[in-house]
């Protein structure tokens, strides 16, 4: 890429909805390092010999899994002076012979970059998914499930927060030393006022 902010989105498209696998593989090949690292929540390609082949394959068991599947990239974000790319996302993917309606979920990409004669590779790509925009893609139905275990841990931290504050006093706000922490937030290093 010469101008990965400018590019990638449709780097990620070629990637995950291509009309063929001969444009998969070509946009695998001309993008990533031969040696790219990619990580994902149920894979890992560690970078070495042959690994943007792995990641290939990877790419291509997703369109075979999925034959309808599409992707938006609502945002980019590139560090051009530490070579990276934050990409935000949305994509729907829908398994094949799956009975449930395809739902969308949220995808957030960590892409590094490798500069060789003035182009730019992907040298690893890292995919986060939150648990339940994860289970969209899986068995949407069970999206809500997931969503009530996220709200209950919610409920249970603030809940067990109380507990420990109250009962041990542990990490309790008003007991002086958050006072004393915040006067020393803006003071310049050095100096005891």
């Amino acid at each position: 890429m010469q101008s990965p902010a400018e590019e990638i989105a449709q780097v990620i498209k070629l990637l995950c909805s291509s009309a063929s696998p001969d444009i998969q593989k070509a946009t695998v090949e001309k993008y990533f390092c031969p040696d790219a690292e990619f990580r994902h929540p149920l894979c890992h390609v560690p970078p070495g010999i042959k690994s943007r082949e792995e990641i290939l394959g990877i790419y291509q068991w997703y369109r075979i899994m999925s034959p309808k599947l599409s992707i938006e990239v609502h945002s980019v974000m590139y560090d051009e002076r530490q070579g990276r790319l934050i990409t935000d996302s949305t994509q729907l993917f829908h398994i094949r012979w799956n009975p449930f309606r395809p739902a969308s979920a949220r995808l957030m990409t960590h892409i590094k970059l490798r500069e060789v004669d003035g182009l730019h590779y992907i040298a690893l790509q890292e995919d986060w998914y939150h648990p339940d925009d994860f289970m969209n893609l899986l068995v949407p139905p069970l999206t809500p499930l997931i969503r009530l275990g996220m709200r209950i841990g919610s409920i249970g931290s603030n809940i067990n927060a109380t507990l420990f504050q109250v009962l041990l006093g542990w990490w309790r706000p008003g007991s002086g030393q958050i006072v004393h922490d915040v006067k020393e937030i803006g003071k310049p290093a050095g100096r005891d006022d």
